[in-house]
């Protein structure tokens, strides 16, 4: 008997979530400013860095591609579900999911106890819960 392991499968609707690497722009801004030297042009000293210094002219061709970079990773945000809405919003749709999940809990509860035979009177009336009424 083989073992498949488990498929994952997100909804067609929702954008898969961008590469984390779209997210890392900081270890090029690092790289960036170490290349400018300021402090070490200023005294006249020469560099140790495996990368050679960058000349306050050549600045903004070297800031363009982290530029592109941020655009690039500000789209790809805002192409996720549901960006616009609140913090407010968000929460009261997780407080209504967790309404919804302990009252299915109950219910399979229930289930389970008429199952095993142990149920009194009360729990054979059928509940209806609130959104999934026909």
């Amino acid at each position: 008997m083989s073992t498949d392991p488990p498929q994952t499968t997100t909804h067609p609707d929702v954008p898969p979530f961008p590469s984390p690497s779209t997210f890392s722009i900081l270890p090029d801004i690092y790289l960036l400013l170490a290349r400018l030297n300021i402090l070490q042009q200023q005294a006249g000293t020469a560099s140790t860095a495996s990368t050679p210094p960058l000349d306050l002219k050549d600045l903004p061709a070297q800031v363009y591609p982290i530029k592109q970079r941020i655009a690039k990773a500000k789209a790809s945000v805002q192409a996720l579900p549901d960006v616009e809405r609140t913090v407010e919003e968000q929460e009261r749709e997780i407080r209504e999911l967790e309404r919804t999940a302990t009252l299915l809990k109950r219910r399979i509860g229930k289930l389970g106890r008429i199952a095993a035979g142990k149920h009194d009177e009360n729990e054979l009336r059928d509940v209806v819960m609130k959104g999934v009424e026909d």
